[in-house]
């Protein structure tokens, strides 16, 4: 996270007044970036998820037309959710081999790029009992030729010696 966005502002002190840079982007598929990563230990109150589970935040800027906006998830670390830490590491391009250990390497993940389905997620607010709208993660997509995530393609390797006969490939 942004230490300067978390600069505590005194009492006394002036601020500079800024509009919500909020943008809600309409569902679908989407490129992103990695742009924070913190390792954290849930404490909150659910039945699925036990106190104690070590988890890793990940913010995401996700852009579309309608602007750039950030998306925030968490990555729990319990064997029953290794499906999702698959889908993530596939989809920044380090892909993992199904049915095989694999050790992910934390420290890349600032960074990687790739694309998500975002979906919108409505939820009423625990402060104000408002209705709202933000972005979630609804799946990680795996690096195709056109998301620009995966390595460059191969060139060809050409023969370093001649052909008998005069024949050369691709001389048609």
């Amino acid at each position: 996270m942004n230490n300067e966005e978390n600069e505590f502002l005194g009492w006394g002190d002036s601020f500079i007044a800024e509009e919500s840079s909020f943008t809600l982007l309409p569902a679908g598929e989407y490129p992103f970036k990695v742009v924070g990563f913190e390792r954290k230990i849930y404490d909150g109150n659910s039945d699925k998820i036990q106190n104690g589970t070590p988890y890793a935040e990940i913010e995401m800027e996700f852009t579309g037309a309608e602007g750039t906006t950030k998306v925030f998830d968490r990555l729990y670390m319990v064997k029953k959710w290794q499906w999702k830490l698959t889908q993530f590491f596939t989809g920044i391009g380090q892909a993992p081999v199904i049915g095989q250990p694999f050790s992910p390497n934390w420290g890349a993940v600032v960074g990687s790029q790739g694309r998500a389905k975002l979906a919108i997620n409505k939820y009423t607010s625990s402060k104000t009992g408002k209705e709202n709208k933000n972005n979630q993660i609804d799946e990680y997509l795996a690096p195709t030729a056109n998301t620009g995530v995966v390595s460059q393609p191969q060139q060809p390797v050409q023969p370093t010696q001649p052909q008998q006969g005069g024949f050369q490939p691709g001389a048609f």
